[in-house]
């Protein structure tokens, strides 16, 4: 195989890892292709994650068709009702729902901004929302990284998952996969104009 057929070929499957397993970052997603596959030894030989990003878009026009819009749709009306929701916390909408990629696996991703994360817990049980509590790690610069709690909940049948962020995130975004790049984000009030826009 050339060497631009087989990075084409890693964007096509690194895509069809992040729709079938519900991965929303393409550079853990290309990790796990190449660590069934074998990682050409030059690294220059890697899609880049637009790359993979624009695969998932092609992958999902021929094999989900009009059911991948609606579920979209859906998702991101969930996600407008959640963040109006935890409005206080300052919510910025993250992942597949933003991309646009979003299919039937894909969560509801929000990072959400308080130093205090058991604030955040007690308002959820306050509102008789039970969830399912873990941590996941966030490199918030290319010097640091945190273990963060990350909540999980249902809500009109989606999946939603709150990353509890330092509050300094809401100003510094921490960073994807790569280690390099700004997560891409978007508060509601983006988010609301450009609906109005669209």
């Amino acid at each position: 195989m050339k060497p631009h057929e087989h990075r084409r070929w890693l964007a096509e499957q690194a895509a069809r890892c992040m729709s079938e397993y519900a991965i929303d970052d393409p550079v853990l997603a290309l990790r796990r292709v190449l660590s069934r596959q074998g990682a050409p030894p030059d690294r220059r030989a890697w899609p880049e994650p637009r790359e993979i990003l624009a695969a998932l878009r092609e992958y999902q026009r021929l094999f989900r068709g009009s059911a991948q819009a609606t579920q979209l749709d859906a998702r991101r009306a969930t996600a407008l009702d959640a963040m109006r929701f935890l409005a206080s916390y300052r919510p910025r909408l993250v992942g597949a729902v933003l991309e646009g990629t979003a299919d039937a696996h894909s969560p509801v991703q929000l990072h959400l901004h308080c130093d205090e994360p058991e604030a955040v817990m007690g308002f959820l049980q306050d509102q008789g929302i039970s969830h399912q509590t873990s941590e996941r790690r966030v490199q918030l610069d290319p010097q640091r990284s945190a273990t963060v709690p990350h909540l999980s909940f249902v809500a009109d049948s989606i999946e939603i998952e709150l990353w509890l962020l330092p509050a300094e995130c809401e100003r510094h975004t921490p960073l994807a996969g790569d280690g390099r790049t700004p997560i891409p984000r978007a508060a509601l009030g983006a988010l609301l104009r450009q609906g109005a826009e669209s």
